[in-house]
């Protein structure tokens, strides 16, 4: 869209939408203050934090970090996406290197940061995020499914428990793949996080944990009763202030449409 592309490369023409631009360090080093502000709770949710990232196995690195988010100094690189079949969609893997990939390099500014990825556990859609595609040898599209068993209609994604057909559609990726130790390496961990009656957030988030703990990524389950208690007022608020802060969004649409963009 025309709003990302200026983003990118234009970033002058919407500054006015945004708090700085991402590619200027000292933006960073500007909104530090103001995030350090922030330290209400920050021991609950980190105690929160190392429960849930024990529970998928995390790295010592992982814990180091959670560890290190208790210091009001410390702000996060936070991204977040639906918990996808194998991992998901490509971008997924490459929104939570981007955490980590900033956090380390406002670290070389001096600016300790650490790196977290929200688990979009409450989200509905599962007939999305229950679907994956991978590429034979001749760059087809092969398409994987499995919906798991779902506690009612409605339910969460990550409510949603994985069946005894998880274990056909890694059959089946294990043949489309080549051969060899990359493959095998990658089987083994997929098969030891999608198990049948294994939850679908746990699967998610263990085979995550694999794959970014030795950058000391941390996961976040926001369906967790703690995550619930911490959001509770802020909740609150917002439907104390709900016609003010629907006002905002109308308003900010409005000047994004004047300004050449679409309402997000």
């Amino acid at each position: 869209s025309t709003l990302v592309l200026d983003y990118l490369y234009q970033y002058d023409r919407l500054a006015q939408f945004y708090s700085g631009s991402p590619f200027e360090p000292a933006n960073y080093e500007e909104l530090a203050p103001k995030i350090r502000s922030l330290s209400q709770n920050r021991e609950e949710i980190c105690t929160v934090l190392a429960r849930q990232n024990q529970q998928y196995g995390c790295s010592d690195q992982t814990l180091t970090n959670i560890q290190r988010l208790r210091d009001p100094q410390t702000p996060a690189v936070v991204t977040g996406q639906q918990a996808g079949l194998f991992s998901g969609r490509a971008f997924t893997l490459y929104k939570a290197l981007t955490t980590a990939r900033l956090s380390r390099f406002l670290e070389d500014q001096g600016l300790p940061a650490v790196p977290i990825f929200w688990l979009a556990t409450e989200d509905h859609d599962l007939e999305e995020v229950a679907e994956t595609t991978a590429f034979d040898e001749d760059y087809n599209l092969v398409e994987y499914r499995h919906p798991g068993e779902r506690p009612a209609a409605r339910s969460p994604v990550g409510l949603v428990r994985l069946s005894e057909g998880i274990r056909g559609e890694l059959d089946r990726l294990e043949g489309l793949l080549p051969p060899g130790e990359s493959r095998d390496r990658l089987l083994t961990d997929l098969r030891d996080c999608f198990q049948p009656g294994v939850s679908w957030v746990l699967a998610f988030a263990r085979f995550m944990s694999r794959l970014f703990g030795r950058w000391g990524v941390i996961l976040i389950d926001p369906l967790d009763k703690g995550v619930h208690r911490l959001c509770e007022p802020i909740y609150r608020e917002a439907l104390l202030k709900a016609a003010e802060l629907r006002a905002l969004v109308v308003n900010r649409s409005s000047a994004l449409r004047r300004s050449g963009y679409h309402a997000q």
